[in-house]
């Protein structure tokens, strides 16, 4: 072999070992949550959401941020043929808590500022929004609008449930027990009713019924000097479709959870009936995360 062509094979030989390790480098840095393009990432502030114009169809991951002050939910909506988003705030405004024909796809359940959850549902082709229903959010807060497209995307793998929680009328039934660190729920509603379910982490000292009393004062969370006596740590919304299988995967510390209802007993937002949740009649567990 003459002195050119062993050099020029070093010099080849060199710039592989070189690729090679960059992409080694590069595979180390990567986070182990990588995004994919199914993901769709959607993140809250106190003027409205942040999320993609448009979706795949099938069992998608869902990440909810809530990056406002104060605590929000992000409730997936399918609107019927002819609706419009302003058309279904408007219904809303009016009195409607379920807008005609418009089917409620779940979503994340109230999250405090600065959690993340993430979730695993099914979605199909439409046009769909996504809304806040904590508080006044509903009336104030514009909407998201969001396409679900029927393509040939293959669904997203869920990671394997540690337990199992089942929405029952009106009680919850958790097989298995829920760990320190993170975990993943796998939430089924036997109804027959639609449910949903908030997880709150109760602050020392505090119980169930300081954390009901508080949930039914209007404005308490913005309300001066009225501290909440418990962190809302995300949680699934309801589905019109009470057979949809739904995943939800976060991270506990020790300490006190309450699981909890808040879905009202009535469609109707007139009348006093519009105060009386699922909560009231039952639907609420308390459980503790061990050191």
């Amino acid at each position: 072999m003459n002195a050119s062509l062993a050099f020029g094979l070093c010099l080849l030989i060199l710039g592989c070992n070189r690729e090679t390790s960059e992409k080694h480098a590069v595979s180390r840095q990567m986070p182990l949550d990588v995004a994919t393009p199914a993901l769709f990432k959607i993140i809250a502030t106190d003027s409205g959401f942040d999320a993609p114009a448009k979706i795949s169809a099938g069992l998608r991951h869902i990440v909810f941020e809530n990056r406002g002050s104060q605590t929000h939910e992000s409730m997936l909506v399918k609107l019927p043929e002819g609706m419009s988003p302003d058309d279904y705030v408007s219904a809303v405004k009016g009195g409607n808590l379920f807008p005609e024909d418009a089917l409620d796809y779940s979503g994340s359940g109230l999250t405090a500022p600065g959690e993340t959850v993430d979730l695993w549902l099914k979605v199909d082709p439409g046009h769909y929004i996504l809304i806040c229903w904590n508080y006044g959010h509903s009336t104030t807060d514009p909407v998201h609008r969001f396409t679900v497209l029927e393509d040939d995307l293959a669904d997203d793998i869920p990671p394997r449930e540690d337990v199992v929680l089942k929405l029952f009328d009106f009680r919850f039934e958790l097989n298995g027990t829920l760990r320190k660190g993170a975990q993943v729920i796998r939430v089924e509603t036997p109804g027959p009713s639609m449910h949903e379910v908030d997880i709150f982490r109760l602050h020392d000292a505090k119980t169930v019924a300081d954390l009901t009393q508080w949930r039914k004062q209007k404005g308490a969370e913005l309300a001066p000097g009225n501290a909440a006596p418990a962190d809302a740590m995300g949680g699934v919304l309801d589905s019109h479709d009470v057979h949809r299988v739904i995943w939800l995967r976060r991270t506990f510390s020790p300490g006190r959870y309450v699981l909890y209802c808040g879905m009202p007993m009535t469609g109707s937002a007139s009348g006093a009936k519009m105060d009386v949740t699922h909560a009231d009649v039952g639907m609420v567990k308390e459980f503790e995360i061990k050191p």
